[in-house]
């Protein structure tokens, strides 16, 4: 639904879509230390909804952007998002409170970083933004054909540093206060599609083009363990922060697998958790329950659960596991082998 025009009246402008909850961006989870309580924050065209974990009901709708957004970041107090070659904070959940602009094509990946943002847009063009001042603070440029940012995150502990993966498989760690490049890692032959950082100070979880994952420890550069799935490109990665040492890959096909970090092997997987790619994929810090969205228009919350011969993820029994497709059903493992169906409940609507 297009808003009115502003010449015109604005009582019918568009709120929000009626049974849209997610599409093919990665969601966003936010704590509430005040509320103690999960929050996930989602992409819906021009505007993104927050849904509390609890029970998945929503409890915010931003105001609608001209564009639509490309990428959501989060930090304790803002939201940010991506729009064309512009990037505006949120505060609330709702109302835009700050807009930063300079980039000269689209952007598409966002990085919060204390009291500043950073953005890379599609000429290869890294921003670092003051959030208050709304103020370039540094400016990175890289050449398309030698590095071409893929990902990027900030390695815990790691004071004033962040982690660029490329397309051509490299890593860089750059020291933004410095302008410095501090390290080039040589990368695996494949492109980097997902950075996400491990449980462990100085390891992080580099997923590939390819479909590997490489858990790598960037202070010594070296590989500690390499995975290898058969579904294409590894779309997501999670790590369980409750004491069991699992990781979670999504994928293109919606699949999604639980590897041990402790045996090194394949412990379970679940086929079809949604029927378009793993768009995003977060375990709750603390706890056994894993996130999950798709452009399927699904939002999920499912537990990892251990059958007695194989980890799986089976849906929560005190929630609302899934929103979205009234056809969607999750694969079980049941036992060694085999899998189980279980069709969950679907919200068919909710209230704003």
């Amino acid at each position: 639904m297009s808003v009115c025009s502003k010449k015109g009246s604005v009582i019918f402008s568009g709120f929000r879509a009626l049974g849209l909850y997610s599409n093919h961006l990665p969601h966003v989870v936010r704590y509430h230390k005040k509320h103690q309580e999960f929050y996930i924050v989602t992409a819906a065209g021009k505007c993104f909804h927050t849904y509390n974990v609890k029970k998945l009901g929503i409890v915010a709708v931003s105001n609608a952007l001209s564009e639509d957004i490309a990428h959501l970041a989060a930090d304790r107090m803002l939201v940010f998002v991506a729009h064309g070659s512009r990037v505006t904070a949120f505060a609330r959940n709702k109302e835009a409170v700050h807009t930063y602009i300079g980039h000269g094509a689209n952007v598409h990946l966002l990085l919060p970083f204390g009291d500043h943002v950073i953005s890379v847009d599609r000429d290869n063009i890294v921003i670092v933004w003051d959030v208050e001042s709304e103020e370039e603070y540094l400016q990175l440029k890289f050449d398309r054909m030698s590095f071409e940012v893929s990902a990027v995150m900030h390695p815990s502990t790691y004071l004033n540093k962040i982690l660029l993966g490329s397309t051509q498989g490299g890593l860089q760690l750059w020291n933004v206060k410095s302008n410095k490049l501090l390290y080039s890692f040589g990368g695996w032959g494949s492109g980097v599609t997902v950075l996400q950082q491990s449980p462990a100070m100085d390891v992080v979880g580099v997923g590939l083009a390819s479909g590997q994952i490489i858990i790598h420890n960037i202070k010594y550069d070296e590989s500690l363990m390499t995975f290898q799935q058969d579904w294409g490109p590894v779309t997501a990665i999670s790590f369980r922060t409750d004491g069991h040492p699992v990781m979670a890959a999504g994928s293109p096909v919606g699949h999604i697998g639980l590897w041990d970090l402790a045996d090194k092997k394949l412990i379970g997987q679940m086929r079809d958790a949604h029927s378009t790619a793993i768009a995003g994929l977060t375990f709750l810090h603390a706890e056994p329950l894993l996130i999950t969205n798709g452009a399927d228009n699904a939002i999920r919350v499912a537990v990892a659960a251990y059958s007695g011969t194989e980890w799986g993820i089976v849906p929560h029994p005190q929630r609302f596991t899934t929103m979205g497709r009234t056809d969607s059903r999750f694969l079980v493992p049941a036992k060694m082998g085999h899998f189980s169906l279980f069709p969950l409940f679907m919200r068919d609507s909710i209230k704003a």
